[in-house]
């Protein structure tokens, strides 16, 4: 008599765990799916920018390294503001990379386009180099305190001297353009045009310390 009921026990104990198993089974197949899209993705590219031709064409290689961001902006969140200086982002846009890290080769073929360079690297190319040009992002965010709103860039280049390293010259740079709609979408394409803009300002500034 006890083996039939220590087996019956058993037995049943098996089927408990069947029965807690297939409902959790039926549980997991009856949550919620998550069907939404994901985030639509914006890059950084100024198109046929043209950047104003150097003098003479020099015998230097120039080093670019890779932009850095202040914090707020160093990530691929695209940022606005409504009530300075509070910071808010799109949820369902996104840069495609963290804008600092697109400007790069932006800035690459920037430099190499106005001749001014024998080569211009970046890392990281082992080449050794004769100048380096480092760009801080200070800001890039989408205002809404004017109508239409508009994008703020503004951005820091420093030249500096590889052989010496003594820094050559630094200067901030920005740019405001207006948003041609009132959404992310927008804000990308201001963005591009802050970007064209500010290279306009900056490649001559580098070039004056390439000679």
């Amino acid at each position: 008599m006890r083996f039939v009921i220590e087996r019956w026990l058993s037995g049943g104990a098996s089927r408990w765990r069947w029965t807690l198993l297939a409902a959790l089974a039926l549980a997991g197949c009856s949550l919620p799916q998550d069907n939404s899209p994901p985030p639509q993705a914006y890059l950084l590219e100024v198109g046929a920018f043209s950047p104003p031709p150097a003098r003479r064409s020099g015998g230097k290689t120039l080093l670019v390294t890779v932009p850095k961001a202040a914090p707020g902006f160093d990530s691929n969140r695209i940022a606005y503001t409504k009530e300075p200086p509070k910071l808010d982002y799109y949820q369902n846009n996104v840069w495609s990379d963290t804008p600092a890290k697109m400007l790069l080769p932006i800035l690459v073929r920037a430099f190499e386009g106005t001749g001014a360079f024998k080569a211009v690297v970046s890392p990281p190319a082992p080449a050794l180099a004769d100048m380096r040009i480092d760009v801080d992002v200070i800001r890039l965010q989408q205002e809404f305190m004017t109508q239409p709103s508009r994008v703020r860039l503004t951005a820091r280049i420093k030249v500096v001297s590889m052989k010496s390293g003594h820094v050559l010259g630094t200067q901030v740079f920005e740019a405001m353009e207006p948003a041609p709609s009132e959404d992310a979408q927008g804000a990308a394409r201001a963005a591009n045009a802050a970007v064209q803009k500010t290279l306009s300002d900056m490649i001559p500034f580098a070039l004056r310390y390439s000679s």
